[in-house]
């Protein structure tokens, strides 16, 4: 019969409580898929075209945004989604990625005529969610009232 010293039992112990705590440590974060989300933003029925549309996860607050083209049309990636969350979606004007003076005087003479809604603007007023329901693509289309 072989025994171990005080020591030995406590660095066993020590290194079964360290495996079993770290295997449990990120491994909901770590397994979340990657998934795209694409789809149109019409407002009344036509495409919406000078916005940006924005999803936000309830759960773990990670955002992402993308503008939308001439027809509508968007595509969002999140390299870590939340399957099975309905993430909170807001409208608002088109993010300007660049910050010179040139663009910013083009973007005041080029203002949109396009008027989104207050309410879309935040995603406790929009009103709009959409479900990621598994990794890959997922499709969410959006159609806003002006009135």
């Amino acid at each position: 019969m072989h025994f171990f010293k005080i020591d030995q039992l406590k660095y066993i112990a020590c290194l079964l409580f360290s495996t079993v705590f770290l295997s449990g440590c990120g491994s909901d974060l770590d397994s979340r898929p990657t998934v795209e989300i694409m789809g149109t933003v019409t407002m009344d029925g036509s495409p919406l075209q000078e916005a940006s549309i924005q999803f936000t996860s309830p759960k773990t607050g990670e955002s992402a945004y993308a503008n939308l083209d001439k027809n509508g049309k968007y595509s969002i990636t999140f390299p870590k989604a939340d399957i099975g969350s309905a993430y909170e979606i807001t409208i608002t004007p088109p993010v300007v990625e660049e910050e010179n003076a040139m663009a910013l005087a083009e973007q005041s003479q080029n203002k949109s005529t396009t008027k989104i809604p207050a309410k879309y603007s935040d995603r406790t007023t929009s009103g709009l969610s959409a479900r990621v329901e598994q990794a890959g693509t997922n499709e969410a289309n959006f159609d806003l009232k002006s009135k």
